[in-house]
């Protein structure tokens, strides 16, 4: 087959795929295993410098701040990070940017270089795009699996795979539909009849099948449709079924190509079936101010702070609750279970139907004069592109309810400091945007609690620094309140003035436009003395 320079071409870029993949895993299971090296050492725990000073906006340090990168490794890194907003798609880094320009250009290379036996005109070319489609069609099922291979591979989890999953299925459908319309075109060309250009011969009949399969998933996957009809865009996705069979009858090799990848994603499925199968106790709900219900269950499996779920509660409202999966943060710590208490807690905001449901079910006390809820949970899912356990200094943001999986961090980082754990984290600091009072009562037991458990560590080698921002509100209770919003860049700068040489990570989770300007605040900052790096906590599809 390989005698064929279109299916060559196909055949060749898929291998470039894979080879890209097996170099990435390469680098990350280096990075991996050096890791766990560093992990095992104790870390030294230096002294922090004096609290006047970090008060003190004015003051010169004493000590000039020694450089700990070259040029071109800031220029790189604020270069990679620069967030830009890309019209009808979203914001996106300069690296996600080069990333989706690399990935065309290997397109078009094998789309446009000759192979042996190549033949030239329109036909060829035509055939070409449909074999390049079906190389591309044999990563788009995996980068859409939730037990990824590609996270053993490369450490990108699910969540952050469907960008490219969605770059891949584009193309597809583009190449797809220049190969369609040049075969419909060549085919009426002929008979004259728009029929016979369709369904005149089982080639063509097929081919037109799989085609309608692969729009229906092209139009229901718009943005609009995924945030506010998410049911129509999650069942209609299934017509990739109906393209793969419409698509193996028109052409016998277009099994050679998804073979693998489909075979990846029925593993996945059937996995989150069997592990998603069981339900799980539900302790207790509390319906708290600002629309929020706490949820709080029995959780044995292990978990990562940061990391998210997808549950469902079969008899909230049947029959839509028996198929329905909603995906959630973790806002417990899971280091709560190393002391043999295993549970987690979810926090959701009314949002929808679902939510205020449950929300109404717990103001209600239903949870107890009703039967009890049937929880059932598929994951847990994601991996934050930091570790925040191996950098000095924490700085977690946070907007609204996107206060989540920053609260799972922030409860885990202290409970190691005070457990006298292996952690090199000595400086956190917690900014939480939101518009009353009102919202503050999500997780003021639990904050008031942590500041309380940091305050007996030693303050000359742990600072736990929380401010809450009101943007509604004219008063301010005490002193973590502050009035209106943050900004990021004078922030960012003071924690470095303070801290001097040493890398700063960075999570942040809320709105995109909160996101954007921590991202760029990030790249202002970064210098030789110091990187901010960012990990953007996002539930996207």
């Amino acid at each position: 087959m390989l005698e064929s320079g279109d299916f060559a071409a196909g055949y060749y870029q898929a291998l470039t795929y894979l080879g890209v993949v097996i170099l990435l895993s390469a680098l990350y299971q280096y990075n991996q295993i050096s890791k766990y090296i560093f992990r095992t050492k104790w870390p030294t725990v230096p002294d922090l410098p004096n609290r006047r000073e970090k008060d003190d906006t004015n003051q010169t340090p004493s000590t000039i701040a020694p450089d700990i990168h070259s040029a071109p490794t800031v220029m790189f890194h604020k270069l990679i990070n620069y967030s830009l907003h890309i019209f009808s798609v979203g914001d996106m880094t300069v690296g996600e940017i080069l990333l989706f320009v690399l990935f065309i250009v290997i397109n078009l290379i094998f789309l446009l270089s000759q192979f042996p036996a190549d033949a030239t005109g329109a036909e060829t070319f035509s055939k070409r795009c449909a074999y390049l489609a079906l190389a591309n069609a044999a990563f788009v099922y995996p980068l859409a699996t939730r037990n990824s291979v590609f996270l053993k591979l490369i450490g990108i989890p699910f969540e952050r795979l469907i960008r490219f999953h969605r770059w891949v299925g584009r193309t597809i459908y583009f190449l797809i539909t220049f190969h369609g319309s040049f075969q419909i075109q060549q085919s009426y060309g002929i008979s004259n009849s728009v029929s016979q250009a369709l369904f005149g011969t089982t080639t063509n009949q097929w081919g037109f099948l799989a085609y309608i399969s692969l729009l229906i998933i092209m139009f229901t996957s718009h943005s609009v449709i995924r945030r506010y009809f998410f049911e129509v865009f999650y069942w209609s996705h299934f017509s990739f079924i109906f393209f793969l069979i419409f698509g193996n009858l028109h052409q016998p090799e277009f099994l050679l190509f998804t073979v693998i990848g489909m075979s990846l994603y029925l593993v996945d499925r059937l996995t989150r079936f069997i592990f998603g199968f069981g339900t799980i106790n539900v302790i207790g709900m509390e319906a708290i101010q600002a629309g929020v219900t706490k949820v709080i269950f029995e959780f044995k499996d292990y978990y990562e702070a940061g990391q998210y779920m997808f549950i469902n509660l079969s008899n909230l409202n049947p029959p839509v609750s028996l198929i329905a999966w909603h995906p959630i943060s973790f806002s417990s710590s899971p280091s709560v279970m190393d002391d043999g208490v295993h549970y987690g807690s979810i926090h959701m905001k009314v949002q929808g139907g679902f939510s205020r449901q449950l929300y109404a079910r717990a103001q209600d006390g239903a949870q107890y004069s009703q039967a009890p809820l049937k929880m059932r949970i598929d994951g847990p899912y994601g991996k934050t592109s930091l570790d925040f356990m191996q950098h000095r200094t924490v700085v977690l943001v946070s907007g609204g309810i996107g206060v989540t999986p920053m609260m799972s961090i922030l409860r885990d980082l202290v409970d190691r400091q005070v457990a006298n754990m292996p952690v090199v984290t000595q400086a956190i600091y917690f900014l939480w945007v939101i518009p009353d009072i009102d919202a503050y009562q999500w997780f003021g037991s639990e904050l008031r609690e942590l500041i309380s458990r940091a305050g007996a560590l030693p303050q000359n080698k742990h600072i736990l620094d929380v401010k809450v921002f009101l943007t509604r509100s004219t008063t301010t209770p005490s002193s973590i309140f502050f009035q209106g919003r943050p900004d990021f860049s004078i922030f960012m700068q003071d924690i470095k003035r303070y801290h001097g040489s040493g890398d700063v990570a960075v999570g942040v989770c809320g709105p995109a436009v909160m996101l954007k300007q921590v991202r760029n605040a990030a790249v202002h900052s970064s210098d030789k003395t110091c990187l901010f790096k960012v990990h953007c906590e996002t539930f996207e599809l």
